[in-house]
């Protein structure tokens, strides 16, 4: 019962704890329990941080019932890559009551509001799979990949692109014009605030490369928040 799942506790001991908009109470009950029971609250990203809080409550329309869900930040995203807690700010309120960290699954955010499922209303589970499949053991996200930015990035910036590609185990150029010769995985070429009169040139550029066709930067993104690689550009989904 409520009791017994009070009493189970969270198995991290000292907590490095990151706020993603949380309101101002939250903060202060944030800090107030990394006081009392153990732990540190950090206010940038970093591999070291073991729990990230996060609002829950504007959850956007056609998400279901009890989905705890928040904003696809760049602090949401590099702890998904990096397999950390990701966890609602009902947390804080159980571990005030239970005077003491609790166990965090309850707690776990089921996703975010960019990628509700418009059948099911179910986020995409990002953080649960991206935490287990690290936990035992697996490889980055983007283990293996080689990705090239073309042209200007906005939001998120190229720099803040860039750094998830790199904490999901990819790597990235924005130099020069890649060479799909010898590579041993195609480099896929990731365009952002692209005018549309240049996707076209862009689209042959690769063609008469050797590579595959470009994605938008919302490939990256959308692959994070199921931590799953979607399929490319022209590649045929396989049923």
């Amino acid at each position: 019962g409520e009791a017994a799942a009070a009493a189970r506790r969270s198995r991290v001991l000292s907590p490095v704890l990151l706020a993603t908009t949380l309101d101002e109470e939250e903060v202060r009950l944030l800090n107030s329990l990394a006081r009392q029971h153990g732990g540190k609250v950090v206010t940038k990203w970093s591999s070291a941080v073991t729990h990230l809080v996060s609002t829950t409550r504007c959850s956007s329309n056609g998400a279901a019932a009890g989905q705890r869900l928040c904003g696809r930040t760049i602090k949401y995203m590099s702890a998904v890559l990096s397999g950390q807690w990701v966890v609602a700010s009902s947390w804080l309120r159980a571990s005030s009551a239970a005077a003491g960290w609790v166990a965090e699954e309850e707690h776990e955010v089921h996703g975010d509001n960019s990628s509700i499922s418009a059948v099911s209303g179910l986020g995409a589970g990002g953080p649960r799979r991206g935490r287990l499949h690290l936990e035992g053991g697996g490889p980055r996200l983007f283990d293996g990949l080689h990705f090239h930015l073309h042209g200007p990035f906005n939001k998120p910036s190229r720099r803040d692109l860039l750094s998830l590609l790199r904490e999901g185990g990819g790597t990235a150029a924005a130099d020069k014009w890649p060479d799909s010769r010898g590579a041993a995985a195609d480099p896929l070429v990731l365009y952002g605030d692209l005018p549309d009169d240049e996707l076209e040139p862009l689209q042959s550029r690769c063609a008469e490369s050797g590579l595959g066709p470009p994605a938008h930067a919302n490939w990256v993104f959308e692959s994070i928040s199921r931590h799953e690689c979607l399929p490319r550009p022209g590649v045929a989904e396989v049923p």
